[in-house]
């Protein structure tokens, strides 16, 4: 059984947070904790550490945050969890901080034309593509700035490849990587209107749509499979850590050409996985999901 609360608006939620005063007691409280625990702290010691001058003010706005954004306890009080994720953002510089990485050459190839790969961060998207022009792009990935700011290019790609790894996984069992809702995929046709309609890399583009936050993202058919146990499995078997490797230089994921559709109506096809001269196969349907695996 759970408890009736009352939901707050969202244009209430940010009007909370448009205060400079409230945004330095949610850093007070956030600067305070320790790895994975929201610290309490008592009213005086909060002001302190807030910097927040006359006792008044600062009451005032504590208790506009309290019960969305603060917890108070008997000890004192805490970020609640919308609070963490609020300070969270605010430490990682989503919505305020920039960041620019000008493009620099991969050690993988283009599974296009051959030629190599190139990496580069703006507005917010780190994107791994051709560097010898044939317009293929075959990651588009947010990220927020401060997770890219000073960081050498060998720890840039392992954060970004990770996290690629990680919302295909998420998006492949069909949860929501933002919001943890049902998100449904469905194959569209080849003719449909879409961003980057025009990429070489992607021929069979699946839709993922999120039924609770309205989330959005494309994936190709064979990024559905990067994290498939088959796969991990069949890798492995060869001597291979596939989970360790960066997705942008997995054929089968990174473009299509590893692809074949075997059926329009319903969709079906299969992806062929090659390691030291053996092949998987797997053959998958509409929904898209594997039905058939075979080596």
């Amino acid at each position: 059984m759970t408890e009736d609360t009352e939901d707050l608006r969202p244009d209430d939620a940010f009007t909370l947070l448009a205060d400079r005063t409230r945004i330095k007691i949610i850093r007070a409280l956030g600067d305070a904790a320790t790895p994975g625990v929201p610290d309490r702290l008592a009213f005086s010691e909060l002001r302190r550490r807030a910097d927040i001058s006359g006792s008044g003010r600062f009451n005032y706005h504590l208790k506009r945050l309290v019960g969305q954004f603060v917890e108070e306890t008997d000890d004192g009080y805490r970020l609640s969890y919308p609070g963490v994720r609020v300070y969270q953002a605010i430490q990682a510089g989503t919505f305020t901080d920039s960041c620019r990485i000008e493009p620099f050459e991969l050690d993988a190839a283009c599974h296009v034309c051959g030629g190599p790969q190139e990496a580069a961060y703006h507005d917010c998207l780190f994107r791994v593509r051709c560097a010898d022009g044939c317009d293929a792009v075959f990651y588009r990935y947010f990220c927020p700035p401060s997770s890219l700011t000073d960081r050498d290019h060998e720890v840039i790609l392992r954060a970004v490849s990770e996290r690629i790894r990680r919302e295909l996984g998420s998006v492949a069992s069909g949860v929501c990587p933002w919001c943890c809702g049902r998100m449904e995929a469905r194959i569209l046709p080849p003719d449909a209107e879409l961003p980057q309609r025009d990429n070489p890399a992607i021929e069979h583009r699946v839709l993922h749509t999120c039924d609770t936050c309205d989330g959005t993202v494309y994936t190709r058919t064979g990024d559905l499979l990067v994290t498939h146990p088959a796969v991990v499995s069949f890798f492995y078997d060869h001597g291979v850590d596939v989970t360790g490797r960066r997705v942008w230089r997995l054929p089968f994921a990174a473009s299509d050409e590893r692809t074949t559709a075997t059926g329009t109506d319903p969709w079906r096809g299969t992806v062929r996985i090659e390691c030291e001269g053996d092949t998987l196969a797997l053959r998958l349907d509409d929904d898209p999901s594997v039905v058939e695996v075979r080596s």
